[in-house]
């Protein structure tokens, strides 16, 4: 059945109380989201329509109760300073921060999180040395970042974080050496690499020391991934 002009603007308005009509979903407020946590509500904020600043961050930072904080807006920018705000969020446990600037003062803050147990950061520009600060994060399981001036010697610190399973590095250029020393974590339990600048016959090296170990390059299972039927 065909529907008419009107029909269609009665549709579309009628949505508007929901989504909108051809518009982003609407969501809470950063505001009302903080209320929710500051009176027991909820333990979680989810930001994805919303660029948010530094000012932002500075009114999260007394939510002691706050468990998730996900920052989806690509588009926001932090300095050090807004992201040193979120040191007094001592229950926080997973964090994912898409917008831009977490270098390596910012990283050094985030080490102070130490309940955090999954940390998401796909626009990072910090180096191999605050990558080393994340050591002092005992819980820390998994860990999915972009950064050009992460090296092969960051590997040897991710390989010695005490908790972390599972490890997603994005545009990361890694070369042979680096995918070696990944493979020397016994608890690893899936790698995800999008980019890097290692060879088939690293890969293949991988494997043969990791066989069980479930990995996706550059958005797919490698054919030699065990698990690349499992979902």
């Amino acid at each position: 059945m065909k529907l008419s002009h009107y029909m269609i603007a009665a549709v579309c308005t009628s949505q508007l109380v929901f989504t909108g009509c051809g518009s982003a979903p609407s969501e809470p407020t950063l505001a009302e989201q903080i209320a929710a946590v500051r009176a027991g509500q909820s333990d979680r904020i989810q930001i994805e329509h919303t660029v948010l600043t530094d000012d932002d961050l500075r009114q999260i930072t007394e939510l002691t109760q706050l468990r998730e904080l996900l920052l989806d807006n690509a588009e926001s920018r932090f300095t050090a300073s807004g992201i040193n705000y979120l040191s007094g969020l001592p229950k926080l446990e997973h964090l994912r921060i898409r917008g831009g600037g977490i270098d390596d003062k910012a990283l050094i803050h985030l080490a102070g999180l130490e309940s955090l147990k999954i940390l998401n950061v796909p626009q990072g520009t910090f180096g191999d040395a605050a990558l080393v600060e994340l050591k002092r994060l005992p819980y820390l399981v998994q860990f999915r970042f972009s950064s050009p001036r992460v090296t092969d010697a960051g590997m040897k610190t991710l390989a010695e974080l005490p908790a972390i399973k599972r490890l997603h590095l994005i545009n990361v250029p890694i070369t042979d050496a680096g995918l070696a020393t990944l493979a020397k974590i016994e608890q690893l339990e899936s790698l995800y690499i999008d980019g890097g600048q290692f060879s088939d016959a690293a890969v293949e090296k991988l494997f043969q020391a990791r066989p069980k170990l479930h990995v996706h390059l550059n958005q797919a299972h490698h054919d030699l991934d065990p698990n690349k039927d499992a979902h």
